[in-house]
């Protein structure tokens, strides 16, 4: 159908290096040639997220995150029958990247928790404000067809590292609920009890910058879909 295996294989292989990346780095700090700092921690998420928008981008159109999945959905740029295939592609490809790596190193690395979980209202805000950032910038990008190939990698994966130098020191810096699953089903305890925080406040985030974009956006006739030749056929089936 519409070569939906193809586009589920490249959701589970980008996610799967867009976890594995940040997951590995952390499990590896504390070896001698190691990094913990954030500042490591926000270039290799960026750059993994870049380089598999590369790569993947013109087959699934690397949403490579769920919370990106819905939004796209809820602003009627990405079919919502295939939502819940994208995110079982997403989840899978996490949780096997974070497997992975406790299997290599041990279980629990790369997890996010909160510095206070306590601080639930400032928590919340942070993974809603820095998901709402990464999603305006990634619909602004991605459904644009006057916007040029190499820009949407590179402007997303560079706000993927915003996002962490800004949510890194409160949350952890998620904006992904497929990135903060797999290492937390590994290291259970406080990360599995606080991953509801990571599952619903980038959804948030994500809906309604993408909500805000589409209601901001001048001109439609330029806009297309999120893979936008899916959605194209789709309606094509649709219509006839």
């Amino acid at each position: 159908m519409l070569q939906l295996p193809k586009r589920l294989l490249a959701e589970f292989i980008g996610t799967f290096f867009i976890v594995f990346a940040p997951v590995f780095v952390s499990a590896t700090s504390h070896l001698p040639s190691g990094d913990s700092t954030l500042l490591t921690a926000a270039l290799v998420s960026g750059l993994s997220v870049l380089a598999m928008i590369y790569t993947l981008g013109p087959i699934s159109a690397a949403h490579f995150n769920p919370a990106v999945t819905l939004a796209f959905a809820a602003a009627g740029r990405f079919p919502w029958r295939f939502t819940v295939p994208y995110w079982l592609a997403q989840f899978l490809g996490g949780a096997v990247a974070a497997g992975i790596v406790s299997i290599l190193f041990q279980s629990g690395a790369g997890v996010h928790v909160p510095a206070d979980p306590s601080l639930i209202p400032r928590n919340f805000g942070t993974e809603v404000l820095i998901s709402f950032l990464l999603m305006l910038v990634i619909i602004a990008v991605a459904t644009d067809r006057r916007v040029s190939n190499a820009v949407p990698a590179l402007a997303i994966g560079l706000t993927v590292v915003v996002g962490v130098l800004i949510g890194g020191p409160i949350t952890g810096g998620s904006m992904n609920p497929a990135r903060s699953l797999g290492p937390a089903l590994f290291a259970g305890g406080a990360a599995l009890s606080n991953y509801w925080l990571y599952l619903v406040a980038p959804p948030i985030g994500a809906v309604i910058a993408a909500l805000v974009y589409e209601r901001i956006r001048i001109d439609h006739e330029h806009a297309v879909g999120a893979p936008n030749e899916l959605l194209e056929a789709l309606e094509e089936i649709s219509g006839s």
